[in-house]
């Protein structure tokens, strides 16, 4: 039957697929990290058991080693020297902190000098572990330097130095095999310091004492210099001695001129006023200010005689006699009066003038001394400053005499700023090893390798493990997963003609959805076959299109199974091996391949191609591909293949197409746009990224309605939604090899 073939239209997907790789950032949750740990749980494994083995070694090879400890106060301002002892520790232990001063000190304790001390004084030459150093050089009583490095880093190694915080106390630890070892290096070491500590001192001060005396001996001349200088500068300046109140003579004098000038200041302004009072020739006011002058006496006179002259007018007239001769008695009065202002304003005049020359005379005298004070004072300040100098020398010399003296009692009491709190005691136990803490260690070690190494393996493994992967590498939509089951001879099934159907040679043990129809692997194919049915509301599916990237991804495998899930829905379904090279479905079926779609579609057979596999299922037609052709990808594309797609879409419901993997071989490519649908199937673990898109990308270009993909061999403890897992094996190992060479199983046959 021969007719158009109704090409479908091209998939419109709800997917961007633009600018898809599929490699972006992603943020590890903690369900990607168990499936992770679930995929290289063996890494995981071996990096524990290894960590536990290397912790167990550690425990229970390695010597055991006892620590002796010391406690020791460390007051670097403590001191019960005389003397010069502040002048001695600032040259010791300079300006420096408190912390800084004692960082100092535990450094000298871990010194060469101190460490090679206590080697010597303890004999450590022939005892662990410091006799290996001496196994091939015996010790003859002078060290190599190798030998010597050798000692002070074993020293240096098991040596501990703590400084409690918030004290000065210091903790000194020694390790060793031998306890008594411990405690005897220990506490050498806080003695060897010790004495070194107390030698220092000593040493130090007797070196301040010989400074001290040289030293003496120029101030003792300098002192000498100072105060002669200061003698002849006093004699030179004539500066003599000061008053009992401290004062000198110019300053006294001063003060004296001072005063006096102050009082004729006064007494010239009291004598100006009166001048100026007698100018006014105002005989009343005079008069108060002269109560001992005649004046007052005559102003009374007059008052008198001017009363009797006005009675004597007003009684007797101008004319009357007694009136003339009071008239002369008035005149008389007036001009003695007129006389004694006179006398009066001279007597002022003369005070006056006398007063301002006093006044001047003490103004010059000021001046004088003025300057002279001026002179004596800048002589006494350099006098001052000569015999502060001289002064301070003479101190400074008879401290440094007293100090001097001192020194000798202070070199020997000179105490050291060094308590021993608590001596080292022979340890009961040993520090190391700890052998629960280092198999705890070694299983914490190896599980944190092993999830580094797996978190390495899994940046590094591209391949898709899981639906996710799929979807977020894809952009297209997983339909189903299909879980990884195995492929053994135990059927568990009600049917018994599907329970002997291996034993009878009807089908291979991989086709689960027939021999188990009740398994998790059926139902995933269940699953994949609802997700068909309802991807188009209208109709149903019809040319249903299987591929992959690559071979042994299990295309075979899940076409075969989806046709009997079909099929058991007493739908006609018809499977088609179109892959003309490296085809199995008849191995599947344990059909004859003589005839199949080759033979087909090369007009050399006929109805005879077409097999009825499973005797329950007679509504399941099966196509093989038969012989190898040396033509698959022209056969695939010709005319014939086209009407054969025709006439299939009208006898059967559903054609499931097997197709060959698209990377190796163009031949899927031909048939792609004349189906219904197509999805891809991605194997997990051995599918890669890129080679997912490769395929997504050539579909989508010949124009093909790609549905999604199908998940398969899948382990579901890796899926974040499913808990569930069993173990199978295609046996698929060998297929892609040889395309276009003939079968060697049909070969055999």
């Amino acid at each position: 039957m021969r007719g158009q073939l109704i090409t479908p239209q091209k998939q419109e997907l709800p997917f961007d697929l633009a600018g898809q790789t599929g490699f972006g950032p992603s943020i590890l949750s903690p369900a990607d990290l168990r499936k992770i740990v679930l995929k290289r749980k063996w890494i995981l494994i071996v990096c524990i058991l290894l960590g536990v083995i290397v912790g167990g070694c550690i425990a229970f090879l390695s010597v055991p080693q006892y620590q002796a400890t010391a406690s020791v106060d460390i007051d670097l301002t403590r001191s019960t020297n005389i003397g010069i002892s502040n002048l001695i520790q600032q040259r010791l232990v300079g300006e420096d902190s408190a912390s800084e001063r004692l960082l100092t000190q535990i450094q000298i304790m871990r010194s060469d000098t101190v460490l090679l001390n206590v080697i010597h004084t303890l004999d450590l030459y022939h005892k662990r572990p410091f006799a290996e150093v001496f196994r091939k050089t015996p010790y003859n009583g002078t060290l190599t330097p190798k030998q010597r490095a050798a000692l002070l880093q074993i020293m240096s190694g098991n040596l501990k130095i703590l400084v409690l915080p918030g004290t000065n106390l210091v903790q000194v630890k020694f390790s060793n095999p031998d306890p008594v070892v411990a405690t005897n290096v220990t506490n050498a070491i806080v003695d060897a310091y010790m004495e070194r500590d107390l030698r220092a001192r000593y040493e130090g001060t007797l070196r301040v004492s010989s400074w001290l005396s040289e030293q003496l001996n120029a101030l003792k001349k300098q002192v000498q210099d100072a105060q002669q200088a200061v003698i002849q500068f006093q004699r030179k300046n004539d500066l003599v001695g000061t008053t009992t109140d401290g004062d000198s003579l110019v300053a006294q004098n001063l003060r004296t001129v001072n005063q006096q000038l102050a009082e004729a200041e006064a007494d010239r302004i009291v004598k100006e006023a009166r001048y100026k009072l007698a100018q006014t020739r105002n005989p009343e006011l005079l008069a108060s200010v002269a109560p001992g002058s005649p004046l007052q006496t005559l102003r009374q006179q007059q008052s008198e005689l001017m009363v009797q002259y006005a009675q004597l007018k007003a009684k007797y007239g101008p004319e009357w006699p007694k009136l003339k001769e009071a008239e002369k008695q008035l005149a008389t009065v007036q001009d003695n009066i007129n006389a004694e202002i006179n006398n009066l304003t001279n007597k002022f005049e003369e005070e006056y003038n006398a007063a301002v020359n006093t006044e001047n005379l003490l103004h010059s005298r000021l001046e004088q001394i003025k300057q002279e004070a001026y002179r004596a004072n800048s002589s006494e300040v350099e006098f001052e400053i000569l015999k502060h100098g001289a002064d301070s020398a003479s101190d400074l010399y008879d401290a440094l005499q007293i100090k001097l003296k001192e020194a000798g009692i202070t070199a020997g009491l000179n105490s050291n700023a060094i308590d021993v709190i608590d001596r080292a005691t022979q340890p009961a136990k040993p520090i190391s090893p700890i052998k629960r803490l280092d198999l705890a260690l070694g299983l914490f070690g190896g599980a944190l390798v092993g999830i580094l190494i797996a978190l390495l393996v899994e940046s590094l493994d591209d391949t898709l493990r899981t639906s996710e992967d799929v979807e977020a590498i894809s952009g297209l939509p997983s339909l189903a997963v299909i879980p990884h089951f195995a492929t053994s001879r135990k059927i568990s099934t009600s049917g018994a003609d599907a329970a002997s159907a291996i034993d009878k040679g009807l089908v291979a043990s991989e086709l689960v959805s027939y021999l188990e129809p009740h398994s998790i692997g059926a139902e995933g194919f269940r699953t994949l076959r609802s997700s068909i049915l309802l991807s188009s509301v209208d109709r149903e599916p019809r040319l249903i299109l299987l591929t992959s990237g690559l071979a042994a991804e299990g295309k075979s495998t899940c076409a075969a199974n989806l046709a009997i899930s079909f099929a058991r829905r007493s739908a006609r379904v018809l499977l088609v091996d179109t892959d003309l090279r490296k085809g199995t479905l008849h191995l599947k079926f344990k059909t004859s391949n003589r005839a199949g779609l080759s033979t087909l579609l090369a007009r050399e057979s006929g109805e005879e191609a077409y097999e009825r596999p499973v005797p329950d299922l007679p509504n399941l037609t099966l196509l093989t591909r038969g012989p190898v052709a040396p033509n698959p990808g022209e056969m695939l594309g010709s005319r014939s293949m086209e009407d054969l797609l025709l006439q299939w879409r009208l006898e059967y419901d559903h054609i499931i197409l097997d197709t060959s993997p698209i990377l190796p071989v163009a031949d899927t490519l031909s048939i792609a746009p004349h189906v219904d649908v197509a999805f891809i199937v991605v194997r997990a673990g051995i599918t890669r990224k890129k080679a997912l898109l490769r395929v997504r990308d050539q579909l989508l270009r010949v124009n093909t309605r790609l549905l999604g993909t199908v998940m398969n061999d899948v382990d579901l403890r890796l899926e974040n939604y499913y808990t569930y897992s069993r173990h199978y094996d295609y046996g698929y190992k060998s297929y892609g090899a040889g395309y276009g060479a003939p079968d060697v199983q049909d070969a055999k046959k």
